[in-house]
C-alpha cells in the first residue's frame, strides 16, 4: 500500500520540477517575443525568430532539467537550507550562468555575442529557481525538522 503512495510523492516532485522549468522557460521566451515586436513592428514576419528561439531554448533548457535540475529537486530534501529561496535563487542565476558559460565557450570559443546568453541564462536559472524555492512545500511532503 506504501508503493502507490510513494510514486505520488515522486510524481509530484516531478511536476513540480517541470513547473519550475517551465517558468523559467515562458519567462525567457516572453522577453524575446516582447522584445521582437518592438524591434520588428513593421515587419509582417516578426514572429519567425521568437518560434524558433523557444524550439531551440526548450531543448536546452529541459534538457539541463533531465540531466540537472531534476534530479537536484528529486534528492535535496525539504528541510535543506538549498530551499530558502534567498539562498535558491542566487544559485540558481550563477548555475544558469555557468552552464551557458560553458556551453558557449565550448561550441563557439571566437563568438563574441555570448555575454548575452549568459546573462539571459542567469535571468532563466534565478527565475526557475525562486519558483521552485517558494513553491516547494507544494511538491514535497518531507517532514521538516
Amino acid at each position: 500500500m506504501t508503493e502507490p503512495k510513494q510514486q505520488s510523492k515522486v510524481s509530484r516532485r516531478i511536476l513540480g520540477s517541470f513547473l519550475s522549468t517551465l517558468s523559467g522557460w515562458f519567462a525567457l521566451n516572453g522577453f524575446i517575443s516582447v522584445s521582437t515586436i518592438m524591434n520588428h513592428q513593421e515587419s509582417s514576419d516578426w514572429w519567425y525568430f521568437p518560434i524558433a528561439f523557444a524550439i531551440y531554448s526548450a531543448m536546452f533548457i529541459f534538457g539541463t532539467w533531465l540531466l540537472v535540475l531534476l534530479p537536484l529537486y528529486l534528492l535535496v530534501p525539504l528541510r535543506s537550507s538549498l530551499w530558502r529561496w534567498y539562498i535558491c535563487t542566487p544559485c540558481g542565476v550563477a548555475s544558469g550562468a555557468a552552464i551557458m558559460f560553458a556551453f558557449t565557450r565550448y561550441t563557439s570559443p571566437q563568438a563574441t555575442d555570448w555575454p548575452v546568453y549568459v546573462i539571459l541564462a542567469a535571468i532563466v536559472g534565478g527565475i526557475t529557481c525562486l519558483f521552485g524555492s517558494l513553491t516547494s512545500h507544494r511538491f514535497h511532503y518531507d517532514q521538516i525538522a
